[in-house]
């Protein structure tokens, strides 16, 4: 909530398959088995600066940025 008394809800979202098998040493929870949509390797096995490209996390708050920018005087 802004201090004008406005709302705003943000999300991301990323696709991809669950594995049978554990890839990746990197990461936490599902890290291991999450196939990201477009990728040939798992969460678990990106950098963080890959994992942070791609990031639900990441997504929402690059969408909040302007319309927090928007509101600052």
């Amino acid at each position: 909530m802004l201090p004008s008394g406005e709302e705003y809800v943000v999300q991301g979202q990323v696709d991809g398959v669950l594995l049978t098998q554990r890839r990746g040493v990197g990461g936490f929870g599902y890290d291991p088995i999450f196939l990201p949509d477009g990728f040939d390797i798992t969460t678990a096995e990106m950098t963080s600066d890959q994992k942070d490209a791609i990031s639900h996390r990441g997504q929402a708050m690059r969408a909040l940025v302007p319309l927090i920018q928007d509101h600052v005087h």
